[in-house]
């Protein structure tokens, strides 16, 4: 009989690190939610053309693109704490800025600052917490992990566009008050939370010597992306992934609000049925973990019924058969995010995990704003649904690069599971990650 968590001191620690984990990308996650309903509304209301429109969220794609590694090497060599804080409050200063925009060039600037603002959060948190895992003992695969913190991000989202589409029924800018007011609590939340992880180990440098170091951190992260060949094609497969995504996201309240004539507050009610889609997806990840020998071919599967079904739901003759093929889609790709994250995870080292994070999240933002540009280009001239079938064929991609990964190996401490009696005295321990 193994002792309860509450009596191993491992689990214990291991159960608390989870937790918080879980419980601040909650309240991230619900912070930004508040206007994804509603987001290529309001700025349609605001007189932007359907170009503006697509090239703010490009902008936002291409300004990751260049700021993700040299903030994730700052995360690497000062603190993950200070980054994800920093980059709350950005993203704070940048939902407030929305809120009196009328201007294009003033909405270019807004989005701008929160993209750096992302930049500033992507990779710190999980980089922070899969550190303070390992330190404390937590042996094995985290696909479970992040599939609960796919769900936690996932429900964040669904509730608080719930409110955001009611709200904007009264006025369509007010959301953007409501996030920024979420961004600072999670500032707040973080700064409580990000605690306990590993020492940096070194006293903090002075800002030019901190300055060079995040150079050569950046330099460093991304040579190693480029010679570490499972993180290049995970990245890669990453990048037309959002490329199909990207367009996706934009155009589908416009369509169901535009073209279908639906009013705002039923677009939160429509977030929350394709928000159900990607629940169910992480939840059968979280119940039924894939072992490593086949995450290459689940991701496969999961790539082709993601962009089928987006490139079905362009096609299809009735209202139906686009909602269901939309909620498969959505189920799809909640299922893939917590095994492709998991993954590529286990292929980082703790000393630049963040800054090979946003390695990745650089392809994927470089393939956000090539996918936005080009499906609003097509929809400008053939509408929104000849878009989606484009980006749904772009989403039959990304099954190659994970094909082609079947014979990737993890490194040793994380492909090999604790055997005999030191397996059963982690169970409690990989058992309290999951609470």
């Amino acid at each position: 009989m193994h002792p309860p968590a509450s009596h191993n001191p491992r689990a214990a620690a291991i159960s608390r690190i989870t937790r918080r984990y879980y419980l601040l990308w909650w309240f991230y996650a619900f912070g930004g939610g508040f206007v994804f309903g509603v987001y290529p509304l309001f700025l349609r209301s605001r007189g932007l053309s359907e170009l503006q429109t697509n090239s703010v969220l490009a902008t936002y794609f291409l300004v990751t693109f260049l700021t993700d590694v040299p903030t994730g090497a700052f995360a690497d060599t000062l603190s993950r704490r200070t980054a994800f804080m920093l980059g709350c409050a950005l993203r704070t200063f940048a939902f407030g800025l929305y809120f009196f925009a009328h201007h294009y060039l003033v909405f270019l600037l807004a989005e701008s600052i929160d993209a750096i603002g992302t930049t500033f959060g992507n990779g710190a948190v999980d980089a922070w917490a899969v550190d303070a895992l390992d330190a404390a003992g937590f042996t094995g695969l985290k696909d479970r992990i992040f599939s609960r913190t796919s769900q936690l991000t996932t429900t964040g989202w669904l509730l608080s566009a719930m409110v955001g589409s009611y709200v904007a029924s009264v006025d369509i800018a007010w959301p953007w008050i409501l996030g920024s007011a979420g961004y600072l609590t999670s500032l707040m939340v973080g700064a409580a939370l990000m605690r306990g992880g590993p020492g940096r180990g070194a006293a903090r440098p002075a800002m030019r010597a901190l300055f060079g170091e995040v150079g050569a951190r950046s330099r460093a992260g991304l040579r190693e992306g480029f010679r570490n060949r499972p993180v290049l094609l995970l990245a890669v497969a990453s990048a037309i992934g959002v490329a199909a995504w990207a367009p996706y996201f934009m155009e589908w309240p416009q369509y169901f609000h535009d073209d279908l004539g639906v009013a705002i507050w039923m677009i939160g009610w429509l977030y929350c049925f394709f928000s159900v889609g990607r629940l169910t997806g992480a939840e059968l990840i979280a119940r039924f973990q894939p072992a490593s020998a086949n995450r290459a071919a689940l991701l496969t599967a999961l790539a082709l019924g993601t962009g089928s079904m987006l490139l079905g739901a362009a096609l299809a003759g009735s209202l139906r058969m686009t909602l269901a093929m939309l909620f498969v889609m959505n189920m799809c790709s909640g299922a893939m995010q917590p095994v492709s994250q998991a993954w590529i995870n286990e292929h980082l080292e703790a000393h630049n995990r963040a800054t090979l994070l946003s390695f990745q999240s650089t392809f994927a933002t470089f393939g956000g704003a090539l996918g936005l540009i080009l499906c609003g280009w097509i929809a400008d001239r053939h509408g929104l649904l000849a878009g989606w079938a484009v980006a749904g064929t772009i989403g039959l991609l990304p099954a190659v690069f994970y094909w082609t990964l079947r014979e990737a190996k993890l490194p040793a401490q994380a492909a090999v599971a604790p055997a005999g009696d030191a397996a059963a005295h982690d169970a409690p321990a990989r058992r309290a990650a999951d609470l």
